[in-house]
Parts: C-alpha cells; structure tokens; sequence
C-alpha cells in the first residue's frame, strides 16, 4: 500500500480543526498529522512533522496567514501550500499564490474540493477554488488583442505539469533564455503575478488543460 501524502492543518478555529480530524479519518490516500492554531505553531510543525501539503487560514493570530505561507515558502519550498479560507477577494489569491500558494479552497465549498484541491497540488498542478474564477477572468480588453501563441500555451502547459525552466527549454527544443522569456510575457499577458498565478489563470480559463 503507498504511503500517504502527510497534511497539516493551520487554523484557530476549533471546529475548523475538527472538521478537518474528520474529513481525513477515513481517507486511504492522504493523512493529517497534525493542526496548529498560529503561524509560529505552523512554522515549528513543519520542522517536526514534515508534512507534504499545508492548509493555511489566511486570518491568523500572531503572524497572518499570508506571511506565514511566505515563510513556510522559503524555509521549506518542496511543502505545497493550500489556502483554506472564509475570505476570497482577487488582492487575497494574488497575495496568497505571489507567497507560493498553488491552491485555494474556500471553506464553504464542499469538503470534496478541498480533498481535490491537495490531491491536485500533490500532482504538481495548481487548484483555484470555482466560486473565485470571476476574480481570475480577463477583463482588460488590451488583453484579449494579446491571444496566447501555441508555443505560450505549450510553455504554461508544462509548467502547469511541474516542469522547471530548464526541463522545458530541454523539452521543446529551445534555450533557457527564450524560455523564461516567454514564461514573462505570458505572465503579462495574462496580468499575473507569478508563474504560479499565470497557470491558476490559464486553468480556470482553460487555455490549458
């Protein structure tokens, strides 16, 4: 039987930590091994834990949600980060991915989303809650003059599927200068923050798939 993928919960809401107790009880693919309440709790977990996936509440006591999944970023860059929150403004899920968050669930989604949305980041893949795609569609009109090139989309695609710079240069037979160079123009194309930000957009978009 695989292993399975190691989860931490960072939330201060008891019935929100139970809940999740719950929802992973019977789970034969994922486990949580744990639930804090702050983000210096979260940080000190992760150390000890090692969990593969965090769920961060972006309101936290002490260090907020946001500086808490930057945190975890740059201590720890193989963990995925998940946002699991009431809240979900577009400032919130550009703060969130530019953190390094590859997913976002709102809490009143169904729990099924939410076990989607991990199983989706594990995958390498990002995960944007349905009820947020209206904040991820393009409205500048400058932008839909600026249709993505097959070679765009083909670059968001591997990125998409966790693919480094250097993997796809390698790929698709061009050099890791053009390629980043593309990877820019995309993200301004798109008006992203991040890679990770460009390729939530193109999903929800399905530019790619």
């Amino acid at each position: 039987m695989a292993a399975r993928t190691r989860c931490l919960g960072v939330d201060d809401h008891p019935v929100v930590r139970q809940g999740l107790d719950l929802l992973f009880g019977e789970l034969d693919d994922l486990e949580l091994v744990g639930t804090v309440t702050t983000g210096e709790e979260a940080l000190a977990a992760v150390k000890r834990l090692k969990p593969q996936v965090v769920l961060v509440d972006v309101r936290l006591p002490g260090i907020d949600g946001i500086s808490t999944l930057k945190r975890i970023h740059e201590e720890a860059p193989e963990v995925a980060l998940v946002v699991f929150s009431a809240y979900g403004d577009k400032r919130l899920l550009s703060d969130a991915i530019a953190a390094g968050a590859r997913g976002y669930v709102m809490k009143g989604s169904p729990p099924e989303d939410l076990l989607r949305a991990i199983r989706t980041v594990v995958g390498g893949k990002a995960f944007v809650d349905p009820s947020l795609s209206p904040a991820l569609l393009m409205t500048n009109s400058a932008q839909a003059e600026q249709p993505l090139s097959e070679r765009e989309r083909e670059i968001l695609q591997l990125l998409a599927e966790g693919y480094h710079t250097e993997e796809i240069a390698r790929r698709i037979g061009l050099s890791v200068e053009t390629v980043k160079s593309d990877t820019k123009r995309v993200i301004a194309k798109l008006q992203a923050d991040t890679r990770t930000h460009a390729v939530a957009i193109a999903l929800r978009q399905s530019l790619i798939d």
